[in-house]
């Protein structure tokens, strides 16, 4: 379940968010102008003629677009969670793909760098070879933006764990329990002033009458 309301100036705010935005915007430039380059040269992946290396850096950029917009979706719940355990476990997982994106984009620069450097840019047209450079320089920019993404995941699992720890250490705070003293006393009726106790009148005890000697 979610408590809580959702205010969209602290969302926006978070460093989380910002990168996750940062990084949709680079997935986009790279794919796009990836397959712009592609199709500008007869459907030839500039990148050397491989086409492994074209696929690779489209692939990776269009999953992580469709995942972005499923981990911001992520950023704006996660911390109204009222189950700490659905809460950590998707902190967990978020952690894990955001670590292995960051090691595909960088084996997906090293790659695609690779394959530019031997090809002879004498015969690359103009607009190509930009829309190739601007992908390999956004690939190496998604490479910071997630890497920085795994820091702040990582510190937010420290943290659901430190809150998880804390209320098992404390399982009864916000409960209110009565116990009963272990030298109590018994219980008094308070003393009404107003009420007088009743009043109770003693008999005298009744003389015997005098002794009269008889007359004989």
């Amino acid at each position: 379940m979610i408590s809580g309301s959702f205010n969209i100036r602290t969302y926006v705010m978070k460093p989380q968010v910002l990168l996750r935005l940062a990084s949709w915007v680079f997935s986009i430039i790279v794919f796009g102008c990836l397959t712009s380059a592609r199709a500008e040269f007869f459907g030839i992946c500039p990148l050397h003629g491989d086409a492994n290396a074209c696929n690779y850096g489209i692939a990776i950029g269009v999953i992580a677009f469709l995942a972005l917009m499923g981990l911001l979706f992520l950023d704006a719940v996660v911390d109204r969670l009222i189950d700490l355990e659905m809460k950590k476990r998707l902190i967990i997982l978020d952690l894990a793909f955001t670590a292995l994106w960051t090691l595909l984009w960088f084996i997906g620069f090293c790659y695609m760098t690779n394959k530019w450097s031997i090809v002879p840019k004498s015969n690359i047209p103009g607009g190509i070879s930009t829309n190739v450079n601007a992908a390999l320089a956004f690939t190496f920019f998604s490479v910071l933006t997630w890497g920085a993404l795994v820091f702040f995941s990582f510190r937010q699992y420290r943290n659901a764990g430190n809150v998880n720890t804390d209320q098992q250490s404390y399982p009864n705070v916000g409960t209110t329990s009565q116990v009963p003293p272990t030298n109590s006393q018994p219980y008094q009726e308070p003393f009404d002033q107003q009420q007088q106790p009743p009043i109770v009148e003693e008999k005298k005890a009744e003389e015997p009458p005098p002794y009269i000697p008889p007359n004989y």
